[in-house]
């Protein structure tokens, strides 16, 4: 924790400006980005239905023609999400922190990204539905980078590991029970060098 992870992330989503160097990105990047203050852009009055009519208009008028749009391929793409029946008339701000995380997963989703950034995306989620976006990750076709402390989404999901640590960031040659070894042996290495440090000044 504090290493710069969600940093990183909020800095390819264009949420913060880079404090230095250079940010190139490749033609026809079309980035999808959630993170948990991402359900800040929930509207507790309006349904699910709603929300998603309020993003096919906005894309329409965006001149985007790849996306589903009509009210019944509104709701098929919701119900994919387990948001069925009456529920996807029920007011946002009625529903709990997973059904809320679960529709800004549902609306990300349905824009059509081909990188997805996700922040602890897990938070909130239960057992079904953290095992749900596993297989739906392991589906999507673009690149996935993946912020999360969720050893079973992480094994089940990603395929490289990257290091944030020290001010940097690299690729990790190992899988999460070698970075578990790393982790106990930085920590046996601090303690060694302040050990060393207190015996030094008592001398």
């Amino acid at each position: 924790n504090g290493q710069g992870k969600s940093t990183l992330v909020k800095t390819i989503a264009r949420d913060l400006q880079a404090i230095a160097g250079e940010v190139t990105e490749g033609k026809g990047l079309n980035i999808g980005y959630f993170a948990q203050q991402e359900l800040d852009v929930l509207r507790p009055q309006d349904t699910p239905l709603e929300h998603m009519t309020r993003l096919a208009k906005e894309a329409i008028a965006a001149g985007r023609s790849n996306v589903p749009g009509r009210e019944q391929e509104l709701r098929n793409f919701l119900g994919t999400f387990n948001f069925g029946g009456e529920m996807v008339k029920q007011a946002v701000g009625t529903m709990s922190g997973g059904e809320k995380a679960r529709l800004v997963l549902c609306m990300l989703v349905w824009q059509r990204p081909n990188l997805l950034l996700m922040d602890e995306p897990t938070n909130h989620l239960d057992l079904a539905t953290r095992e749900a976006l596993g297989v739906a990750l392991n589906e999507f076709e673009g690149t996935v980078m993946l912020v999360s402390h969720d050893r079973a989404l992480l094994r089940s999901v990603c395929d490289e590991f990257w290091l944030v640590s020290k001010g940097g960031i690299g690729p990790f040659d190992g899988d999460l029970d070698d970075y578990q070894r790393y982790l106990l042996d930085e920590a046996k290495r601090v303690r060694e060098e302040a050990a060393a440090a207190h015996k030094q000044r008592g001398s």
